[in-house]
C-alpha cells in the first residue's frame, strides 16, 4: 500500500516539507521546529521556541547571580573597612610614638634640628597617610570588571556569556543573531562569534567599564526565511 503524503510548511523557517498523511507530529529537518497536526481538515503548527525558554532560564540565573554579586560586594566592603580601620590604628600608634620620641629627643639634646627629629617627621607622615587608606578612588569610580569567565567565549553559548556579563553588573547587554547558518555543521547555532564593548572588540576579561556600557554579543544562528 502506497504511503500518502501531505505538504506542510514550517512555521519557523518557511520550508516546504512532506509529511505522512496519518502522522500527527513531525519536526522540521532544517530548523527543528515542532509541527503538530490536529485533524484531517486543519493543520496547526506549533513552534516551541527553545531560545525563549533558554532566555527565561538565563534571566532567572542572572537574577540569582546579581543577588549573589551584591552580597559579595557588601561582605567585601565590610572586610575592607575593618582592615583599613586596623591599619589606621596601627599607623596612628606608630606616628604618635615616633613624634613623641622625636620631640623628646630634640628637647633633651637642646637641638630641635638634630637628626633624631627625623622620627617626628616620619610620625607626621604616618598620620598624613591615614586619610589615603580610607580613600576609595578605585572602588568609587563606578566602573566594573569584565568577568574573566568569558575567556574562550567562541566555545560557549551566547546565553552563558550574557549571564556572565549581567551577573557582573553590566546592564546594557544585547545578543545579536548573525543568521549565517544553513546546516550548522561547521559552527553550532548559539555559539558566540564576537563580543564588543562600546564598539571595541574584546577577547578576554579584566577590563573595567561603566555598568551601562554597550555590550554586544554576536552569535551564530540559522538563516531565517
Amino acid at each position: 500500500m502506497a504511503v500518502k503524503f501531505v505538504a506542510v510548511k514550517c512555521p519557523s523557517c518557511g520550508a516546504n516539507l512532506p509529511m505522512e498523511e496519518d502522522r500527527t507530529q513531525m519536526y522540521c529537518s532544517l530548523c527543528g521546529a515542532s509541527i503538530i497536526m490536529t485533524n484531517e481538515n486543519e493543520h496547526i503548527y506549533r513552534h516551541v521556541d527553545e531560545a525563549e525558554l533558554k532566555q527565561a532560564e538565563t534571566d532567572r540565573i542572572v537574577k540569582i547571580k546579581e543577588m549573589e554579586l551584591e552580597e559579595r560586594k557588601r561582605l567585601s566592603k565590610e572586610k575592607s573597612k575593618a582592615f583599613k580601620i586596623k591599619i589606621a590604628i596601627v599607623l596612628g600608634i606608630i606616628g604618635s610614638i615616633l613624634m613623641a620620641v622625636g620631640f623628646i629627643c630634640g628637647e633633651a639634646t637642646g637641638n630641635p634640628d638634630s637628626g633624631i627629629c627625623i622620627f617626628a617627621i616620619i610620625g607626621l607622615f604616618a598620620f598624613l597617610a591615614i586619610p589615603d587608606i580610607f580613600s576609595d578612588k578605585d572602588e568609587d569610580d563606578g566602573k566594573i570588571k569584565v568577568p574573566d569567565s568569558i575567556s574562550g567565549f567562541k566555545k560557549k553559548s551566547y546565553s552563558a556569556i550574557e549571564s556572565y556579563f549581567r551577573s557582573s553588573g553590566f546592564t546594557n547587554v544585547q545578543c545579536v543573531p548573525l543568521n549565517d547558518l544553513t546546516t550548522g555543521l561547521l559552527k553550532s547555532a548559539g555559539s558566540v562569534e564576537s563580543i564588543t564593548i562600546n564598539g571595541h572588540d574584546i577577547t578576554s576579561g579584566g577590563g573595567r567599564y561603566y555598568p551601562e556600557a554597550s555590550v554586544v554579543i554576536s552569535y551564530h544562528s540559522f538563516i531565517r526565511r
